[in-house]
């Protein structure tokens, strides 16, 4: 018996992982998963599109490996 074959919509998982990634009770490996994985996805089926942090202090880039970072919105 053939398997029967199965997909997922880009943008169901993409809403998904910025979901998780604006969850303040992740932690940062978790969020960098998750960070991996979206990106990863997005560039293969050629739809990413950037990305934005969410609540920039002082309006500017959050540093390397802090919680800001991770924190952030794909589109």
């Amino acid at each position: 018996m053939a398997r029967e074959k199965r997909t997922i919509e880009v943008q169901v998982v993409k809403d998904y992982a910025n979901k998780q990634l604006a969850n303040e009770n992740l932690t940062m490996e978790e969020k960098l998963g998750i960070i991996t994985m979206i990106e990863e996805i997005l560039h293969v089926s050629n739809a990413y599109r950037g990305y934005m942090y969410l609540g920039l202090p002082n309006g500017e880039a959050p540093l390397l490996g802090t919680d800001e970072w991770v924190s952030r919105k794909y589109f």
